[in-house]
């Protein structure tokens, strides 16, 4: 006999319900809520994640902070947040005017240590040990045609070499304070003249400027490997790519295809799976793709619960379309709420911040999905329930992301990963009303090890121990 089509949908929940011993049986405070199937299939591995964190790109109005509010930010965005990669941002008035002549010599008395930005690396390895991203900005305004830092420009003719050197002595301060650099991005968005510290190359003047700086890295014996084009628009990075890669030194030293998703607005978040596709496509299957920047620039929605939830949506949508690395901006930024995790002040000498609803949603996906987890297969029918998985190849624990969208609760039955799950979930849930709570084994959210109330609009993050 066939059953009905809504008692073959019910079945698993009801069996699971059967099978529990009568001390585990719903309580008397049970919420009812419409069912819903996640599947998680250990054996369909998909990319490594290489990191998940934010940029950090303010460290001297950070430092500017009065305690304990500056130590107390910090402790949030570096320590309990456990980025796994920070991206900064190099100083061009690290060299406010050309040291000589001779870009092959360094005159140490032509730069200024860029002691902030040095005290900000610090503070952060108190804490914890992300990997480093630098990104440039824009070169040192001499170095440029418009003769400043603003708004675009670009390099001027034969000055690919002194910006090498800018970056070799960069990358020199850094390891002298022994924490150098992992990746660097030669420059954020080259195509687009922002109204801000910006500037800009073709493709071409970009690949010869990246093999330039490469055979300098290379010579003056830095381990630093190259990531690019950085481009603002994911659909750009495939007009930089060919160039860039015909050049054999910098193709040598490229980790990361990076991009940015500002092609659409920040709530388009069904955009982001063709945006990432349209790189893959370009790119060789060597190198990952990542997502090194994105930010709210709508004006819409702000310090909201909205907005932190369409934040973990993005995250979500980048990595499950294949992106192994998501870097929001910023952690923290002076003046609000708009774009950072944790508002701090914009005058110097004063010590409040504000925590927004993002820090929260990040934290679900930084403090749980860790650099070398494996991104597993996972679904659910229901569209409104967005689920993405991970297994840590050491210990075999799985790590599941839930994010409920809809405006009602939904009860998850997790199937599949038969010999992988092993006893009850830790389960650590953010939403309007409750920020990273970790929910006790005996709540009436959790049933089983596999039956979890996901709260309207709310992301749950379960961490399953091995078998």
């Amino acid at each position: 006999m066939r059953l009905p089509a809504p008692i073959r949908l019910l079945l698993p929940l009801l069996l699971a319900l059967a099978a529990l011993p009568a001390a585990q049986c719903p309580p008397s405070t049970f919420r009812p809520a419409p069912p819903v199937w996640v599947t998680i299939d250990p054996a369909q591995v998909d990319q490594t994640i290489d990191g998940i964190g934010g940029s950090a790109a303010d460290e001297s109005s950070l430092r500017a902070m009065t305690e304990p509010g500056r130590s107390q930010v910090m402790d949030l965005v570096f320590g309990d947040l456990q980025p796994s990669v920070v991206r900064i941002k190099p100083r061009p008035d690290m060299e406010p005017v050309n040291d000589d002549d001779d870009p092959e010599h360094v005159n140490p008395a032509g730069f200024v240590r860029p002691d902030d930005h040095l005290w900000q690396v610090d503070q952060i390895f108190a804490r914890g040990q992300p990997k480093l991203l630098g990104a440039l900005w824009t070169p040192p305004a001499w170095m440029k045609t418009t003769d400043q830092e603003c708004c675009g420009g670009t390099l001027k003719p034969g000055m690919d070499a002194e910006l090498a050197e800018f970056f070799s002595v960069y990358l020199s301060y850094l390891e002298a304070d022994g924490h150098p650099l992992d990746w660097l991005s030669i420059q954020n968005e080259p195509e687009s003249a922002s109204p801000w510290d910006a500037n800009t190359y073709t493709p071409a003047t970009y690949a010869s400027t990246a093999e330039t700086i490469a055979k300098r890295l290379v010579a003056d014996s830095h381990a630093v490997r190259l990531v690019g084009p950085d481009t603002a628009l994911a659909n750009f990075a495939t007009l930089y790519l060919p160039s860039l890669l015909a050049k054999p030194t910098a193709s040598s030293l490229l980790e990361a295809v990076a991009f940015h998703l500002y092609q659409y607005g920040y709530y388009d978040i069904d955009q982001v799976p063709g945006e990432i596709a349209q790189v893959a496509a370009s790119a060789p299957q060597r190198l990952p793709l990542w997502v090194t920047e994105f930010s709210n620039t709508t004006g819409v929605g702000y310090g909201t619960w909205d907005e932190a939830l369409a934040q973990a949506q993005l995250i979500h949508q980048a990595l499950v379309n294949g992106a192994s690395m998501y870097v929001m901006w910023n952690l923290y930024r002076p003046g609000g709420p708009g774009e950072a995790l944790v508002v701090i002040p914009t005058a110097a000498g004063t010590g409040d911040y504000t925590v927004t609803p993002k820090y929260w949603t990040l934290r679900q996906f930084t403090r749980f999905v860790r650099p070398g987890a494996q991104r597993i297969e996972a679904s659910c029918p229901d569209a409104q329930v967005l689920v993405s998985a991970y297994l840590d190849p050491t210990s075999g624990a799985i790590t599941a992301v839930l994010i409920n969208t809809a405006s009602d609760a939904r009860w998850a039955l997790v199937g599949g990963a038969d010999d992988a799950i092993g006893g009850p979930p830790r389960l650590v849930r953010s939403s309007e009303t409750e920020n990273g709570v970790e929910l006790p084994a005996d709540s009436p959210d959790r049933l089983s090890p596999r039956m979890l109330r996901l709260p309207p609009s709310s992301v749950t993050t379960a961490v399953w121990p091995p078998t």
